[in-house]
């Protein structure tokens, strides 16, 4: 094999490995709905975390999302779809998948299948959206 064939070989398996990063962190979307922008892993949070943050986030995490991810954000909420139970936002492998600016695009935006209703449709805000995901980060173990 000639150092072009050896080049290009290694080319083509980076961008498999690219492709199959973006989809499973949802970059460009993936097999389960997940339209995230490039970049957004990336953005930070712009409010910063304090107990009147937890404390509010809390109220919205309660009165929006705890209907279907559970009180202690299992995903087993009473009116989680039982064919597509929420994802359980307390395993901390979902750190790495969900940092800040993802957690916000998928809350913000929503998707259609599995359903995850688009909050800038349903009376949030941007703020709210980044406060509940301080209060969401709260059932993950500490690290």
């Amino acid at each position: 094999m000639n150092r072009f064939m050896v080049g290009t070989m290694g080319l083509a398996v980076g961008l498999v490995a690219a492709v199959a990063v973006a989809q499973e962190s949802g970059e460009g979307g993936n097999k389960k709905g997940w339209t995230i922008p490039p970049g957004a892993a990336q953005e930070a949070n712009p409010i910063a975390a304090s107990p009147e943050i937890l404390a509010k986030g809390k109220k919205i995490y309660t009165d929006k999302c705890e209907k279907c991810h559970g009180k202690s954000g299992k995903g087993d909420g009473p009116d989680a779809d039982p064919d597509h139970m929420p994802d359980d936002l307390s395993d901390p492998a979902r750190a790495s998948r969900n940092p800040d600016g993802v957690m916000f695009y998928k809350i913000w935006n929503g998707r259609k299948s599995p359903k995850m209703p688009a909050q800038k449709s349903e009376g949030m805000t941007k703020e709210d959206v980044w406060t509940v995901i301080h209060y969401a980060k709260s059932f993950r173990p500490p690290a």
